[in-house]
């Protein structure tokens, strides 16, 4: 383990960007890593891993992923400070084959990308399992092998809401670093929302003490609405580097209203992640969007009154459940393989899904797998009529 202490590094520099312009990103960023602290020693002669977004296939154009143009520019930067080699590692939604693989690096950009030389694509899908006795939720982990086989883990995340932690940004991309479907037995494992943020928040504290690690968060454009992936691109303008994916997440909610709503970062922040973070360059006011879109999930945070009632019975029966829009669907079957508590069956004669709701717990892997986007949230009509 490494001498590095989230309660005690908590510097997070934030800039203005505007532009996916790679020399743009590279000043910017040079900078920012600077202002942090770092010198060429953190990279020379490492190993390096590009720890991406790449939760689905879909166009860096969508928002819902890394923009490439952010992948080389740090990857250039980490070699221009003496990096031995620089390997994207990533493991999508869905089987962790080299096939998906391939897929995902193409339709997201990092295929073309990945053709200047900045850094390689890693198509071994090996996976170890490590130990975290400190862990409070889960004290144990399967990881990518490539992740685990790094000097440095650069996590490169994107700015986005989530139907389920509400916004995803560096902590929550660290559970790209899960094996394929295994990401859904995680679900599966922990179907309430605080056991599945504290696992979160356990297997990031793990990353962060296993070894050194750089944060660096495409906010240039982000995700508003019904993401990781439903959701509309929206323009934040901003570039955020951290070695402390809490701080840096904390700093990344206030720029889009969801600051001390996000469950994971609380947790992280009684746990001492957190503090008082210190923000270099812009002030987060500064960069705010005012009016930026929480999921449709989000709404049930109106109506938090009603878990005094029947022991929380009565919240669950209002709670926003996934249904599927019949007229986007094309009876593809991603939402039925993704389903962690396979809740989810596919009606053969009219080759559409059929959720049950009563045993649904509400994570949203369908919303988030689904090609179509044909998985909306579906809110109960007595709240509308409440509202």
């Amino acid at each position: 383990m490494q001498n590095f202490s989230l309660s005690e590094e908590r510097r997070v520099a934030l800039c203005r960007c505007d532009s996916y312009d790679p020399s743009l990103l590279k000043e910017l960023l040079s900078a920012q890593w600077r202002q942090i602290g770092l010198t060429e020693d953190f990279f020379r002669d490492k190993k390096v891993v590009l720890k991406p977004n790449l939760v689905r296939k879909m166009d860096a154009s969508l928002a819902g992923t890394t923009h490439p143009a952010v992948a080389v520019a740090v990857a250039e930067l980490c070699r221009e400070w003496g990096a031995a080699d620089v390997l994207m590692v990533e493991s999508p939604g869905g089987p962790y084959t080299e096939g998906a693989l391939r897929a995902a690096y193409r339709i997201c950009g990092m295929e073309a990308a990945s053709e200047g030389g900045a850094f390689r694509l890693n198509y071994d899908t090996a996976w170890q399992s490590v130990d975290y006795p400190d862990g409070v939720a889960s004290k144990s982990f399967h990881i990518l092998t490539p992740i685990l086989e790094a000097d440095v883990v650069v996590n490169l995340c994107k700015l986005k809401s989530h139907g389920l932690t509400m916004m995803t940004g560096a902590v929550k991309n660290y559970f790209g670093t899960i094996p394929g479907t295994e990401k859904f037995e995680m679900h599966a494992r922990f179907p309430d929302i605080r056991d599945f943020s504290e696992q979160l928040v356990d297997l990031c504290a793990y990353h962060a003490k296993a070894r050194p690690m750089l944060n660096v968060m495409d906010a240039v454009v982000g995700m508003e609405g019904n993401g990781p992936t439903n959701g509309k691109a929206r323009k934040i303008g901003a570039l955020l580097s951290s070695q402390n994916p809490f701080a840096l997440d904390d700093v990344a909610s206030r720029l889009i209203g969801l600051e001390r709503k996000v469950i994971h970062l609380e947790q992280g922040r009684e746990r001492g992640y957190i503090g008082t973070p210190t923000v270099i360059g812009e002030a987060p006011e500064s960069l705010r969007v005012e009016d930026f879109l929480p999921p449709d999930s989000a709404k049930k945070n109106t109506i938090t009154w009603l878990s005094e009632f029947w022991g929380g019975r009565l919240m669950r029966f209002f709670e926003p459940r996934p249904a599927i829009n019949k007229k986007k669907c094309v009876g593809c079957g991603e939402c039925v393989r993704s389903c962690p508590a396979h809740t989810i069956t596919m009606n053969e004669k009219k080759r559409r899904p059929v959720i049950e709701p009563s045993a649904c717990i509400k994570c949203f892997c369908c919303q988030e797998l689904c090609p179509k986007d044909a998985v909306k949230i579906k809110q109960n009509f007595l709240i509308k009529l409440v509202k």
